[in-house]
């Protein structure tokens, strides 16, 4: 059960329409929200007392809360259709911002070909800790690619990436460059243009900045671990042809994996034995997976990996809480790939906890064991560069 999740009831879809979506409207609705929330932060207290009453009973009041106040918000951004524009403009990001151009067309076939209105464009990303002066792996600690979560609907790499960022930085690589890439709310942003601004973006780090693709660890959350399956397939089926080699490893956090059934079958995400858990709701998922979803046959595989399982061109190391929406996709996932002959998958599952707290945990109540999963990745991380060393240094 999640109790007073919208507290709010919806209106009608007329009233939405020329209400709740555009205009003041949207930004009065947001007010009320705000102002609910708060009186209903004593009622949740007293509501969650009883250990019998949280999502999962071994959660502790604080988590159960938070899980209840990350799903209203989520939801009531998705019930205004909140759009997170694409934002290339540096502001007091300075040189940490860096617009990344589209790559030579040679690089964006099969399904990533150019269509009609989506088109490979300028994009961007933001670099954390700081923007490299100068790159140097004289620690052998790599380069990492990252792609934000935010159901293809929304994502503000400025203001929600930090606690993800310092895990990243701090227990797995040296430097990370987080993608703006274009959501599906966004203009022309439905499938394939996130894939193809992900193609960009390993393209610069590759030709642009000459960092060795063993230098980098590509790594995607939630709605961006979905957008790094689609480029580990993409690279898998393409890369040679098109010059771009496989990066050293790739770290799934929390991934989305079948963006199909979120787009166009919300009744089996309500279904899921978990929902009643997790802060993740059908509206949400619903939102920009519906706008995301491709129709073309060729790329059903793309929107859902589940029975299309792939030669990686790298090692995955795959996170998921044991209470997420996801968990039972992730696990066939996992077992699915591990079944293709050398393909080196690795899960880890932490126990209790809810979607993404690589991303949220500091928020949602899991700040340790987020960062002791970060620890676990960056060890991971650590053994494939060794391996490479050793490679390197028997040829």
């Amino acid at each position: 059960m999640k109790p007073f999740q919208t507290f709010i009831l919806p209106i009608s879809s007329h009233w939405k329409m020329s209400f709740v979506t555009s205009g003041p409207g949207k930004y009065i609705w947001a007010t009320g929200v705000v102002l609910m929330n708060l009186i209903k932060l004593p009622l949740l207290i007293l509501y969650y007392l009883p250990a019998f009453t949280r999502p999962d009973p071994r959660w502790s009041v604080f988590q159960s809360i938070m899980n209840n106040y990350m799903s209203s918000f989520i939801y009531h951004t998705a019930y205004v259709e909140a759009v997170t524009p694409l934002d290339l403009e540096p502001g007091s990001f300075g040189d940490r911002v860096v617009k990344i151009k589209k790559g030579p067309d040679s690089l964006y076939t099969d399904v990533a070909r150019p269509n009609s209105s989506i088109l490979p464009t300028t994009t961007g990303g933001i670099w954390f800790p700081s923007a490299p002066k100068e790159i140097s792996f004289e620690n052998d600690r790599p380069i990492i690619l990252h792609f934000h979560p935010g159901g293809y609907g929304m994502g503000d790499v400025r203001t929600d990436s930090t606690f993800a960022a310092r895990n990243l930085t701090d227990r797995v690589g040296s430097y990370a460059l987080f993608s703006l890439y274009r959501l599906a709310t966004n203009p022309n942003g439905g499938f394939p243009a996130a894939l193809q601004d992900g193609i960009s973006a390993y393209y610069y780090l590759l030709n642009d900045l000459k960092v060795p693709a063993t230098k980098i660890v590509l790594s995607g959350d939630s709605a961006g671990g979905h957008i790094l399956i689609c480029m580990l397939r993409y690279i898998a089926a393409h890369g040679k042809e098109i010059g771009l080699p496989a990066p050293l490893g790739a770290l799934l956090w929390s991934p989305a994996i079948d963006m199909t059934v979120a787009g166009t079958e919300p009744d089996k995400i309500t279904a899921n034995r978990n929902y009643n858990v997790d802060y993740v709701n059908s509206t949400f998922i619903s939102w920009g997976a519906k706008r995301f979803v491709s129709s073309d046959p060729a790329a059903s595989s793309y929107m859902s990996s589940l029975d299309a399982p792939f030669n990686s061109p790298c090692p995955m190391w795959v996170f998921c809480g044991e209470n997420e929406l996801f968990y039972d996709d992730v696990s066939e996932f996992v077992e699915q790939m591990r079944s293709i002959k050398d393909n080196d998958v690795t899960l880890r599952v932490e126990p209790l906890t809810n979607h993404d707290i690589f991303f949220a945990g500091n928020f949602t109540g899991w700040k340790a064991e987020a960062e002791r999963v970060a620890d676990e990745a960056g060890a991971w991380v650590e053994g494939l560069v060794a391996g490479s060393r050793q490679v390197m240094g028997s040829g």
